[in-house]
């Protein structure tokens, strides 16, 4: 024991100042740098803890930005969606505008008596005045054509036309001697004058008479009587006739009517 002691001692004998000194300083540098090397991890633990929060906090707001982003494609969907309807329905307007404008535009055509070659376009911009032009003459000629129809079958109406045409005369030339006397352009007949000037076998026929002179008789009109008199104290009076001289048809009726009375051997 006492060799290994001496040993030893002699050993650390050999060991200078200088060398211990040294080490020990080459100690104190290497746990200066592992210090430092320490604090460098730590700084770089801390760098990358905040962009891990960074990039945490970019990924909710991606997150947000995406469901937003998809919010507003399913809207630009629906926009889409909404427009693509509202094409088909304008194109089918247009395609209806269209057959509707070539439609107006013959009918136009047809009604228009042109003496020259010009007629009427779909495309035409008047083509909505020009279509209310033609409306009231194509309204206006089939007034005068269903006027003219009722003078023109009047006849074939009723097996005794001609008798009951020179009848209604005999009556509208009584109504007019009553206007002329009064001096007025309308005449009022009960059923009874009526009744006698038509030669009716019964008075109350009278009343039929009138219906059927206010249907088939421009200007004649069949109204309620508004005074009281037996007749209407008894159940079987209350109405009139009324002829207005003024109406713009029946002078001509009456001309068309004496004159197929004359060429039928007068009345």
């Amino acid at each position: 024991m006492s060799d290994t002691a001496t040993s030893g001692a002699s050993t650390l004998e050999n060991v200078s100042i200088s060398d211990l000194a040294k080490h020990i300083q080459s100690l104190s540098d290497r746990v200066d740098d592992l210090e430092a090397e320490v604090a460098a991890k730590d700084e770089r633990i801390d760098d990358l803890e905040q962009r891990v929060d960074e990039l945490e906090d970019y990924r909710e707001e991606a997150t947000k930005d995406r469901a937003q982003d998809r919010q507003t494609l399913g809207s630009l969907e629906e926009a889409t969606e909404t427009m693509e309807s509202d094409i088909d329905d304008l194109t089918k307007a247009e395609e209806k505008n269209a057959r509707v404008r070539a439609s107006v535009s013959r009918i136009i055509n047809l009604v228009r008596d042109y003496e020259t070659e010009e007629g009427v376009d779909d495309d035409s911009p008047n083509l909505a005045a020009e279509a209310t032009n033609a409306g009231r003459q194509l309204f206006e000629t089939i007034q005068r054509s269903e006027q003219n129809t009722e003078l023109v079958n009047f006849r074939e109406k009723r097996a005794e036309s001609q008798q009951v045409e020179d009848k209604y005369l005999d009556v509208l030339e009584h109504a007019k001697n009553v206007a002329k006397t009064n001096d007025v352009m309308v005449a009022r007949l009960g059923y009874r004058e009526v009744a006698t000037h038509y030669g009716c076998a019964y008075k109350n026929d009278g009343y039929r008479v009138m219906e059927e002179m206010a249907e088939r008789v421009p200007g004649v009109t069949y109204k309620e009587s508004r005074t009281l008199c037996v007749d209407d104290a008894m159940g079987v009076g209350g109405h009139h006739i009324e002829i207005t001289f003024a109406h713009p048809d029946l002078a001509g009726w009456m001309r068309a009517h004496e004159a197929n009375a004359g060429g039928n051997g007068g009345r």
